[in-house]
């Protein structure tokens, strides 16, 4: 079979600006480009214009309501987009979209494919998705082991970075708007606030207390994201800085505009897509993630890097407040060892993890999917 212009139906819980959700947007402006039709559905959010600017319909869907007779609307629904759009491939990331789309995908016979972004799906949701899937792509080696640990088969494709979207700016807008001195030096942290990267990001909060007692007055900290720590991550930084006598911790919930944020750091902080977004954007960045602590992300370390998705899906040391502190004091003492990080880390990113590389493996995913040869 030859290979025909593809209609991919996008599938997200929501359209706020986490990982995931960039991800999706990068793929569909990719995709866009390359002569390929998408629509996507999901939940209101930060990114739905920038989905819209991009070219792709997008049809909103609430899921936050669970019960039986709502799920069967959502199908009916669903199936109607499918139709209307001519969908011949659903990808899907989540739950408990994915599995609803990916349900109705399945009684119409159109392919699904299910991109794995970790591993801390519910073993049942995941293997349900799995079952409806044609093919599966996992995000890193980790990932693709722990799939084929459940019984199920995946091609690992890199998670691609639109580099018309990050990039290196000298804009200090953000910085001007939260009163940061010119001569500070800027850490951000990026993540939602949930899970592991809460308590990463709480830790974090305790490192730059230290810091600021052994004498670091001019360091200070971004964190950007929300989730269901929001409110206790931002009190912790109320309660610090009462104890410092100063402000230096700014919490300012999820952005939909992140390339000004990490254009505003020195520093970025942060695992997954944020490490290489914040590279892209030519950034020196300390990898912690959802599973512990990896370090600076240098030549040397790449490929470890790049196995363990940079502290998300496997780490080298535990959570530890002196620790971060102690990486940190001795990067902001290394100027030019950290302007040399972020140089290198962005020829990386630009030579690995280019988006307009990356879709052509995507394509040839969704086109398997379909029976199709490439």
């Amino acid at each position: 079979m030859t290979s025909s212009r593809l209609s991919v139906l996008m599938v997200l819980d929501s359209m706020d600006a986490g990982g995931t959700e960039t991800h999706v947007l990068s793929l569909t402006k990719a995709l866009i480009r390359s002569g390929q039709q998408v629509t996507l559905i999901a939940a209101d959010g930060l990114l739905h214009q920038q989905f819209e600017e991009a070219g792709c319909p997008v049809f909103l869907f609430d899921y936050t309501r669970l019960e039986a007779s709502a799920d069967a609307t959502r199908m009916v629904r669903i199936q109607h987009v499918i139709r209307v759009r001519e969908v011949n491939c659903v990808h899907v990331h989540q739950t408990p979209s994915g599995l609803l789309a990916a349900s109705a995908a399945s009684q119409l016979g159109i392919a699904v494919v299910f991109t794995a972004h970790g591993t801390y799906y519910p073993q049942s949701c995941i293997k349900t998705l799995m079952q409806h899937s044609k093919a599966v792509i996992s995000v890193s080696a980790p990932v693709q082991a722990y799939m084929q640990r459940l019984g199920f088969p995946s091609t690992v494709v890199p998670n691609g970075i639109d580099l018309s979207e990050f990039y290196p700016s000298n804009s200090i807008k953000l910085r001007s708007e939260l009163g940061i001195a010119e001569d500070a030096v800027v850490l951000m942290y990026a993540s939602r606030l949930a899970w592991g990267k809460a308590t990463a990001c709480d830790t974090l909060l305790r490192a730059m207390k230290d810091l600021h007692r052994y004498g670091w007055d001019k360091l200070e900290l971004i964190v950007v994201g929300d989730g269901s720590k929001y409110e206790a991550i931002k009190a912790l930084a109320a309660f610090i800085e009462e104890e410092c006598g100063r402000k230096f911790i700014h919490v300012i919930g999820k952005q939909a505009q992140m390339n000004a944020c990490y254009n505003a750091a020195d520093i970025v902080v942060g695992t997954g897509r944020v490490a290489l977004e914040a590279m892209a954007c030519g950034k020196p960045v300390l990898a912690i993630g959802n599973h512990g602590y990896f370090g600076w992300v240098e030549p040397s370390s790449y490929e470890q890097a790049w196995k363990q998705y940079f502290g998300d899906h496997g780490s080298n040391a535990a959570y530890s407040r002196y620790l971060f502190a102690s990486e940190i004091g001795e990067g902001c003492r290394s100027p030019a060892r950290m302007q040399s990080l972020g140089a290198e880390g962005k020829r990386w990113v630009e030579h690995t993890f280019h988006i307009d590389s990356i879709i052509h493996q995507v394509m040839d995913v969704y086109r398997s999917a379909n029976g199709e040869t490439s």
